[in-house]
């Protein structure tokens, strides 16, 4: 016999019906847990996105104060203060007392990337703050020397020193003509140089040379020379005394003697003045010598200098003859516009050669 099919409820067993309860549970479960990481997965990446948004709004930002201080030097915006408006108006920049221009200015636009016109200059920024005043700085280097200037005036004249002393051989001094003698005078180291005879145009010839020479006795010659007289040419001679009295020399045993003369060095003075009418030296000076004046005679055409002859004349040695040539004649005094009586119509002059 077949049998029978059992009804499920009426079998021990539980049917599919009995077991749904206990299914459903454990995938609600599973569902809720899926929505949950399904939301903040969703939350993760939104605010990842979030991020990104911000950090390219902040680059935007970084790019367009960095435009705005291009137009800032050009337009004399106030950076901070557009700076300001591009973050509270999303990058655009707009007008608020006129100081920005009239025109909205978004941030990447035409006016940004120096494509638009240049506006009107802004107004003027208020002063700022005076700074405290700086600390001294060290000294720099010395900078290097100057142009010379221009020569200013000459300043007032000083007083007169003190005479110094007599400086050391070399140091210096001065040469003068000793006439009538054959050396030096033996006073504070005076050098001879050389002994000569004294020499000038001849006494009544009207050309020629107006000052006596002392002429070495040792002379020299040049390579080319031409003895004989000829023509064109100037003449030296030999100088005689002319003493027709025995005043001022005491005698007149000179009298158409050869003159001689001797150059003298004196190392430790540098000055040299011969003093008319005088026997001694001013004070500061040192007398080399002193004698009489003596020229030539007032009445011949060749003229000749002043010079002063020893007060003990010699004479050169083989020279007594009477061969004129230059001529030594005593000086006298004239009144008139000579000071008289200081001076004496008549009076032979004296002289005296000074050092110093």
């Amino acid at each position: 016999m077949t049998p029978e099919k059992q009804s499920p409820f009426l079998s021990g067993r539980p049917t599919r019906r009995d077991r749904l309860p206990v299914l459903v549970g454990p995938l609600v479960g599973v569902l809720a847990a899926l929505v949950c990481g399904i939301s903040v997965l969703t939350g993760v990446v939104v605010v990842h996105n979030m991020q990104q948004e911000l950090t390219g709004v902040k680059r935007e930002l970084t790019a367009a104060r960095e435009r705005l201080a291009v137009l800032e030097s050009f337009h004399g915006f106030t950076g901070g203060e557009v700076a300001d408006d591009l973050s509270q108006n999303d990058g655009m920049m707009t007008p608020d007392d006129g100081d920005h221009g009239s025109a909205r200015v978004k941030r990447d636009g035409p006016v940004l990337g120096g494509l638009c016109q240049q506006g009107p200059p802004g107004p003027a920024g208020r002063d700022g703050v005076a700074g405290r005043d700086g600390r001294d700085g060290v000294p720099g280097s010395a900078g290097p020397t100057g142009p010379v200037g221009l020569q200013g005036p000459a300043g007032d004249k000083g007083d007169t020193g003190l005479p110094g002393r007599d400086g050391e051989p070399g140091a210096g001094g001065s040469v003068y003509i000793r006439w009538g003698r054959k050396t030096c005078a033996d006073n504070g180291g005076a050098e001879l140089v050389y002994s000569g005879v004294a020499g000038g145009t001849y006494h009544n010839h009207p050309g020629g040379g107006t000052n006596y020479q002392c002429l070495p006795t040792d002379p020299q010659w040049g390579r080319r020379y031409q003895d004989g007289v000829q023509g064109e040419k100037s003449y030296i001679y030999g100088a005689e005394y002319e003493l027709n009295t025995n005043v001022p020399f005491g005698s007149t045993s000179l009298h158409d003697n050869d003159v001689p003369c001797a150059a003298c060095y004196v190392p430790t003075r540098g000055s040299k003045l011969m003093i008319p009418a005088r026997n001694t030296c001013y004070s500061g000076w040192t007398r080399e010598y002193h004698g009489y004046l003596m020229a030539s005679y007032y009445n011949h055409p060749g003229s000749k200098e002043y010079v002063c002859v020893d007060e003990q004349p010699e004479a050169v040695p083989g020279g007594h003859a009477d061969h004129n040539g230059a001529l030594f004649y005593p000086v006298e005094a004239r009144c008139g516009s000579l000071p008289c009586p200081r001076y004496v119509e008549g009076r032979e002059l004296t002289c005296v050669v000074c050092t110093k």
